[in-house]
């Protein structure tokens, strides 16, 4: 479930980003990308868990738990990621304008 749910926000935030006029800004690419990349580790942790459900050989087992962890990782490093484009959008939203207008 929580895969699919995953899903669902990339595809908005997808498109909503195509929609935006300026969306060349650094910080919602940066959102997009972390999304990207949560979206990629919750497919291999979720694939790799299903994989170890009665799973008897042990070095299959070995394996599959560290993809989960990959996984995990991946969540982790997009969600980082996610962060730093929102405080970057928050900062280009809040860019004030100079006092003397030329």
């Amino acid at each position: 479930m929580q895969v699919l749910g995953q899903i669902i926000e990339l595809k908005g935030l997808s498109e909503l980003f195509h929609l935006e006029e300026d969306s060349n800004k650094i910080g919602e690419q940066q959102i997009l990308t972390g999304v990207w990349t949560r979206t990629i580790g919750q497919i291999l942790e979720a694939i790799s868990v299903t994989k170890q459900l009665g799973e008897t050989d042990l070095v299959k087992l070995n394996q599959e738990q560290k993809i989960a962890i990959t996984g995990d990782l991946l969540v982790s490093i997009g969600a980082a990621i996610e962060v730093i484009g929102g405080i970057n959008v928050l900062e280009e939203e809040t860019v004030t304008p100079p006092i003397i207008v030329p």
